[in-house]
C-alpha cells in the first residue's frame, strides 16, 4: 500500500493537471506530500506502536489510508487531491515501521533478519512496479479519480486478514517525545516548502529563505532536544556505530535516486514521448521489475559478498546509470532508455534492502523497533527530497527553458508565452499556426530534456559519494547475534 502510492500517484499527475488546472507546483505538492507526512511522523509511530501494540497501529494505519484514498477519490481540485494524500501520508507513516519492527521482531538471528528484510524491501518494490501498470489500466477504463479506489480496497483486505495472520509485539518502556515529533514535522515541512515554492518564486525570494532558516533551526533543536531528553524518540547514541548511521544515510541518497528518476522518467514517457499511462506502466518495467528481482536475492548476495562490497556495488551501478541519462534525448530509442532503468533497478536492488539489514542489525535486538523506525525515516525523506527537488528542478526547467526555445524554433513571443504558460498550470493554449504543431513539440522536448539533464546529475554524482561512505564506515557482517 505504502510504496503503490508513490507511483500511482505520479501516473496521475498529467490527468489531474488537464482535469483539475493544477499549477506545476500544486502537481509537485501532490507528489511530495505523502512521503513529507510519512517522513515527519514515521519516529513517533513507531513509538506509539511499541506501547500500543504495533499489530493494532499497522491496522489503523491501513484504515487512515484508505480513508485518505478516499478523500482523493472525491477531489474536485486540487487541493483535494493534496489533503487526500496528506491524510494517507499519517496512515504511511503507522504501517511502514510497525510493519517492519513486526517483520525483525519475528526473526532474532541476524541471518534470518537479513532474508526477511530483503523480503520486506522486495515486496515494496513490488508495489513501486505495480503502481503505474494500475493507474494506466484504471485512467484507460475510467477516470484518474479512479486509481485512488486501489488503496481502499487494499485496506479492507488488511483490516480482515491481520488480525488472523499478523502477531502482536511491543515495547511498553518506549514513551512519546511531543517536542521532538513537533520539530520533526517543522523541520521536514519547512525544506519541502522552501524547495517546492522556490521552484516557482525564485530561491533567493524572502519567503524561500525563511523557509529553508526554520528547517535548519528546526533540525539543530530537534537534536538538542533528542540529545537531552531521558525518553527521546529518536536514540541518538544509535548514530555512534558508523555502520548504521552510513546504511541509514545511503539509504536516504538510494531512495532519492530511484524515486526521483522513475518520476522524471513518467514525465519523460508521458510529456515527451507521448505515451499513454498503461504503456509508461510498462516502459518502467526494467526499472520496477529488475529492482524486485534483484532485492529478493539480496539476501544470498550479502551473505556471500558482505554488506560493504553488494551495496557499493550497487551505488556505483545506479550512480553510473543516473549519469548515463545525461545522453537520454526526445528521440533516442526506448531499448537504450530500458538499459539505463535496468541499471537503476540492479543497482537498487543491491542497495535498498542491503542497507535496511545492515542498519537493523547493526544494532542490538531491543532497539529494533527504533532501529526500524529510524530506517524508514531516513528512506522517506529520500522519498520527498526525491519527489520534491526532482519534481521542482523538471518543472521549473521547463518553465524557464520553453520560451527561448519556441522562439528559437520561430515561434512569436506572445504565442510561445502562452505555451509555457499553459505548459506550466495545464491551461488552454490558443491553437498554433499551420505547420507550428511539431515545432513546439520538439521545443517542448528540447526544453524537458535539458531540464532532465539536471536532474538526474544530483543522485548521480551523490551515488558516487556514498559509495565512498560505504566503503569508509559500512561493517561487512552484522554487529550483533
Amino acid at each position: 500500500m505504502t510504496f503503490l502510492n508513490i507511483t500511482q500517484t505520479v501516473s496521475t499527475l498529467g490527468p489531474i493537471q488537464q482535469s483539475l488546472h493544477a499549477s506545476s507546483a500544486d502537481l509537485v505538492w501532490i507528489a511530495s506530500i505523502y512521503s513529507m507526512l510519512v517522513a515527519s511522523l514515521v519516529l513517533s509511530a513507531g513509538t506509539v506502536g511499541d506501547i500500543l501494540g504495533r499489530r493494532q497501529v499497522f491496522a489503523a494505519g491501513a484504515a487512515v489510508m484508505g480513508a485518505g484514498s478516499l478523500t482523493a477519490f472525491l477531489a474536485a481540485s486540487p487541493a483535494g487531491v493534496i489533503a487526500g494524500e496528506a491524510i494517507m501520508g499519517v496512515g504511511g507513516a503507522m504501517i511502514l515501521p510497525n510493519s517492519l519492527a513486526i517483520v525483525t521482531h519475528a526473526f532474532t538471528g541476524p541471518h534470518e533478519r537479513t532474508t526477511a528484510v530483503s523480503v520486506w524491501t522486495a515486496v515494496s518494490g513490488l508495489g513501486l512496479a505495480i503502481g503505474p501498470l494500475s493507474a494506466g489500466g484504471l485512467i484507460e477504463a475510467f477516470s484518474w479519480s479512479s486509481v485512488f479506489l486501489v488503496n481502499v480496497v487494499v485496506s479492507v483486505a488488511v483490516l480482515a486478514l491481520t488480525p488472523r495472520f499478523v502477531p502482536d509485539s511491543r515495547h511498553p518502556d518506549r514513551h512519546l517525545d511531543p517536542p521532538g515529533l513537533l520539530l520533526a514535522i517543522v523541520a521536514i515541512a519547512s525544506l519541502n516548502y522552501a524547495v517546492i515554492e522556490g521552484g516557482q518564486d525564485g530561491f533567493g525570494a524572502g519567503k524561500i529563505i525563511v523557509a529553508f532558516s526554520i528547517a535548519l533551526l528546526a533540525a539543530f533543536a530537534f537534536v538538542l532536544v533528542e540529545a537531552r531528553s531521558r525518553r527521546p524518540m529518536l536514540h541518538l547514541p544509535l548514530f555512534r556505530n558508523s555502520s548504521f548511521s552510513t546504511a541509514n544515510v545511503v539509504g536516504l541518497v538510494a531512495q532519492y535516486a530511484f524515486v526521483g528518476i522513475a518520476i522524471a522518467q513518467v514525465l519523460y514517457f508521458e510529456q515527451i514521448r507521448h505515451d499513454s499511462i498503461l504503456a509508461t506502466g510498462i516502459r518502467l518495467l526494467p526499472l520496477m521489475a529488475t529492482y524486485v528481482v534483484v532485492s529478493s536475492l539480496a539476501a544470498r548476495i550479502v551473505r556471500r559478498a558482505g554488506f560493504k562490497t553488494t551495496i557499493a556495488a550497487g551505488l556505483l551501478l545506479s550512480a553510473t546509470g543516473a549519469l548515463l541519462t545525461v545522453t537520454q534525448q526526445p528521440r533516442t530509442t526506448f531499448a537504450v532508455t530500458a538499459l539505463l532503468l535496468a541499471m537503476l533497478g540492479v543497482g537498487s536492488g543491491l542497495i535498498l534492502p542491503p542497507t535496511t539489514a545492515a542498519a537493523v542489525v547493526s544494532v542490538p535486538h531491543r532497539d529494533g523497533g527504533m532501529a526500524s523506525a529510524a530506517v524508514n525515516m531516513f528512506r522517506q525523506v529520500g522519498n520527498t527530497l526525491g519527489a520534491s527537488i526532482t519534481g521542482t528542478i523538471i518543472t521549473s526547467g521547463l518553465a524557464s527553458r520553453l520560451p527561448a526555445e519556441l522562439v528559437q524554433h520561430g515561434v512569436a513571443p506572445v504565442l510561445a508565452a502562452h505555451v509555457a504558460r499553459a505548459v506550466s498550470n495545464g491551461s488552454s493554449a490558443p491553437d498554433p499556426p499551420p505547420g507550428l504543431e511539431h515545432t513546439i513539440l520538439a521545443s517542448a522536448g528540447d526544453a524537458f530534456t535539458g531540464a532532465l539533464h539536471v536532474a538526474v546529475l544530483v543522485p548521480g554524482i551523490a551515488g558516487g559519494l556514498a559509495a565512498l561512505a560505504t566503503v569508509a564506515f559500512i561493517r561487512s557482517r552484522p554487529a550483533h547475534d
